[in-house]
């Protein structure tokens, strides 16, 4: 099979031709440009290519390194410009605090200022504590399928704000304006569906490797329709599609271990979002941090990506000269407003009538950028080179009205409806996520809201989280030997208890430590979620899977290591103690020690869903066990706790195992744990000799008509538990309570995702 040649839209003079990549090598090459017209779909040109090995060979498997050839284009006609995503007087504000001092307290307070007073009252929507802040004001613009567009502008500009808006990443009734797509206006679950947005940080398992990152993402956002092999060949030709064929067996890395290079990193960034190949793809500054070289050819990428039909649209600080070329629709923003839109090509001729011509030899951007930051100082700010860009636009739009250019942007504005530009696109081979191409199918009903069924999550996401769990031993190796090490402790410092007063005493103690050691060693889950929350977030925004499937994934892949650590320090510590009941009693201890473990990282989890810190969670996590603990009823029972605090006894998650343990130990009524003189060893006539208590049984025994010897037993296990307070569940209850506080939890970390993981700004 041939090289990859990527076929080159002319559409823009300024772009530079594509480069091929080869297995060995990731240079970029100028090719000749070809005639216009537009590049065949990725979906397209996989189709076209396992269509001719299955009739070859009869396997749609690719061949390990396989090229394929994108430079034959000649079964493609021309493509129909399809989609425009058009934006008109975009408006978002946002209150903010005032910073407060007495002076300015007491001129807004004072009546006796006068003049001076009136000057500073707040406006409407305004208050003495906050004012309101502008970050977009009156933005309006378009951008059309096949190009790119920048929005520029220095820190603070609004540029993030702008890509969040038009990515629906904005609460509604705070934006002001309308975002159409050919001239309909984009349901939200829609847009989720057809679009794909890329965050400024690279948000990625740092140790699963480039191919199986992509693999994932191909597992989560392609239907399982598609069969095994013909994702994998999608994720063949996306590596070389990104450049990333060298790479594609290195892991993401992170601080403590050696990866991938940061041009690399967000290169696997934009693929895990163009797996599906979506129409519109936003992204929030993809080259801050690159270098020139490794920002070019990210741009370099989208050039490509933009050119098999998809909308790009990005915001970008300090574009290169290279990187200029490369884009096609500009608009450059002044503290929220809009002080250029057009083609880079048209910045020499707006800045000449403006006033401030761009030297010859002098980056363009730097240029604009730097005179936008000279302007933004003066006194007037940028209202000059505001309005004057209005009325630039106006005058251009009046010279295109008579000439060709206006035919343009009739065929855009006048073109096909959203319904028959999404079926079009369809049947190119984009958006191959289960969508369909009925006709008579709505806008939304054509894209499904996710790609597979629940099930197929559940599987793919535990898959994934097993492997990070299987790079990462250490982090299991670490929890095991915390619970074996207090496992050891606990069997030798109550080795062998006996059937004495103290053994009982002692036993109690066990228990509760015990108890409360199972749930502290689960805090370790704390921040489990909390690495993973942003990329959640980013893989849930635009429907990579359902929540539940996440939760019902997170809570399956945690049985395997709760069980081992369950039966870890089950015969660690139920032996060498001595407790009772033999193989069953075994069996139950074993039981409870896995319930209270499920339980308490379940809690761990859901407190991991609603505190985003790790150092919050900790100590909240910590405190709130402590009082577990307290209310557990081991420092006092049950009968002596205040009637006002009885309620977080019941809600106490240490009362229930520590309850079903006492029971399993002390509920055979055979068994005697105070037998003669034994009645006095926790009195003060304990240190008497033992003759002297022998004649105070004896005493004792005659006053109360009764015969008590020294091998009379006085207590039983039940009395124990009747001291305890341990009357109204019987052991297998609270072993059921138990485990349904663990699903409770999980449910509510659900609902935890569900209101917290929204993704937008308010």
């Amino acid at each position: 099979m041939s090289r990859v040649v990527a076929a080159e839209s002319n559409r823009s003079p300024a772009r530079d031709t594509l480069p091929f990549f080869t297995s060995h090598s990731m240079e970029l090459n100028d090719l000749s440009r070809k005639p216009a017209g537009e590049s065949p779909t990725l979906g397209q040109l996989l189709k076209r290519v396992g269509d001719v090995r299955k009739e070859a060979t009869g396997d749609e498997t690719p061949v390990h390194h396989q090229i394929l050839d994108l430079s034959d284009t000649s079964s493609v006609g021309p493509r129909s410009l399809s989609f425009v995503l058009s934006f008109n007087n975009l408006t978002y504000s946002v209150k903010v605090r005032r910073k407060m001092t007495l002076p300015s307290i007491l001129r807004r307070g004072s009546p006796l200022l006068g003049a001076a007073a009136t000057a500073t009252e707040p406006v409407a929507g305004e208050s003495l504590f906050s004012r309101t802040k502008t970050l977009l004001n009156d933005i309006s613009g378009e951008a059309r399928d096949g190009e790119i567009l920048a929005v520029l502008g220095a820190s603070g500009s609004g540029k993030s704000t702008l890509i969040d808006a038009l990515a629906n990443r904005i609460a509604k009734g705070s934006l002001k304006g309308s975002v159409t797509l050919n001239g309909e206006v984009l349901e939200s679950r829609m847009l989720k569906v057809i679009s794909a947005y890329v965050m400024q940080d690279d948000l990625l398992f740092p140790m699963l490797t480039v191919e199986e990152t992509l693999m994932f993402a191909a597992e989560f956002r392609l239907p399982r329709t598609l069969s095994k092999s013909k994702k994998k060949m999608r994720v063949q030709a996306l590596i070389d599609q990104l450049g990333l064929r060298n790479a594609a067996k290195t892991i993401i890395g992170d601080e403590g271990h050696r990866g991938v290079s940061g041009g690399e990193r967000r290169r696997v960034s934009i693929g895990t979002d163009i797996i599906h190949d979506p129409i519109l793809l936003f992204l929030d500054e993809p080259t801050s941090g690159l270098d020139s070289t490794s920002a070019f050819m990210v741009v370099k990428v989208l050039q490509r990506i933009a050119q098999s039909g998809s909308l790009v649209i990005m915001s970008i600080h300090q574009p290169s000269y290279r990187i200029l070329g490369l884009l096609d629709r500009m608009i450059f923003l002044s503290r929220g407003q809009t002080v250029y839109s057009g083609s880079p090509m048209s910045l020499p001729s707006f800045f000449a009538e403006f006033g401030h011509p761009i030297p010859e030899n002098e980056n363009r951007t730097e240029f604009a950028l730097d005179l936008i930051r000279e302007l933004e100082g003066s006194p007037g700010g940028t209202k000059s080179m505001v309005e004057f860009n209005k009325s630039w636009l106006n005058m251009k739009q009046s010279r295109n009205s008579s000439s060709n250019q206006h035919e343009i942007e009739q065929h855009y504005q006048q073109g096909l409806s959203l319904k028959e530009a999404i079926s079009a696109s369809i049947s190119r081979g984009k958006l191959v996520s289960g969508a369909t191409t009925n006709s008579s199918a709505s806008p939304t009903s054509m894209v499904p809201t996710f790609a597979n069924p629940f099930w197929i999550e559940m599987a793919v996401l535990s898959k994934r989280s097993i492997l990070n769990s299987r790079r990462l031993p250490e982090l299991f190796g670490i929890r095991l030997g915390a619970v074996l090490v207090t496992g050891f402790i606990l069997a030798t410092m109550y080795w062998q208890l006996d059937n004495s007063p103290k053994g009982v005493q002692e036993r109690l103690g066990f228990f509760a430590f015990a108890m409360s050691t199972t749930f502290y060693t689960c805090a370790d889950a704390l921040p489990v979620f909390l690495q993973e929350r942003y990329i959640f977030m980013r893989e849930t925004a635009y429907n990579a899977y359902r929540r539940s499937s996440y939760v019902m994934s997170h809570s399956l892949s945690a049985l395997p290591a709760l069980v081992f650590l369950s039966l870890s320090f089950s015969a660690t510590t139920f032996f060498a103690v001595g407790l009772d009941g033999g193989f069953l009693g075994f069996l139950f201890y074993f039981l409870i020690i896995f319930a209270s473990f499920w339980a308490g990282s379940s809690f761990v989890t859901f407190l991991s869903g609603v505190v985003p810190h790790v150092m919050l969670g900790y100590t909240i996590v910590v405190a709130i066990l402590a009082y577990f603990l307290l209310f557990s009823g081991f420092f006092i029972n049950r009968d002596r706790i205040p009637p006002y605090w009885i309620w977080f006894h019941y809600m106490s998650l240490v009362k229930y195992p520590y309850e079903a343990v006492l029971q399993n130990e002390f509920d055979n009524p055979t068994k005697c744990f105070v037998r003669g003189v034994q009645i006095f060893d926790n009195s003060p006539l304990g240190a008497v000799p033992d003759a002297m208590k022998l004649r105070l049984l004896q005493t004792l025994s005659n006053t109360l008509g009764m015969k008590i010897t020294s091998s009379t037993c006085l207590t039983t296990g039940s009395d124990i538990l009747q001291q305890q307070g341990i009357t109204d569940l019987s052991k297998w209850n609270c072993l059921w309570i138990t485990i349904a506080w663990g699903f409770l939890f999980r449910i509510l970390f659900y609902f935890s995702l569900l209101l917290g993981s929204k993704n937008k700004r308010n």
